[in-house]
């Protein structure tokens, strides 16, 4: 079974594979004081431990589903 016959191969692809910018959002948000409500919430967002534990999931997942594929097409 290579890379393309892999039935889940396409939704895999499209998960996560780095982490989310939340220094970068941290320092956008307390630039302009956080006077900004939308970057305040997509920080909270991105900040929220459930949020990091899925997505930490997703990016594991994605990598281990990955590595697989690679070695069994060897």
């Amino acid at each position: 079974m290579g890379g393309s016959d892999a039935p889940k191969v396409e939704w895999v692809v499209n998960l996560p594979c780095w982490p989310p910018e939340k220094e970068g959002l941290a320092r956008l948000v307390d630039a302009d004081g956080g006077r900004d409500d939308a970057e305040n919430s997509y920080y909270e967002a991105f900040a929220d431990p459930g949020f990091v534990r899925v997505e930490e999931a997703q990016r594991r997942f994605r990598g281990q589903y990955l590595r697989r594929l690679r070695r069994l097409a060897r």
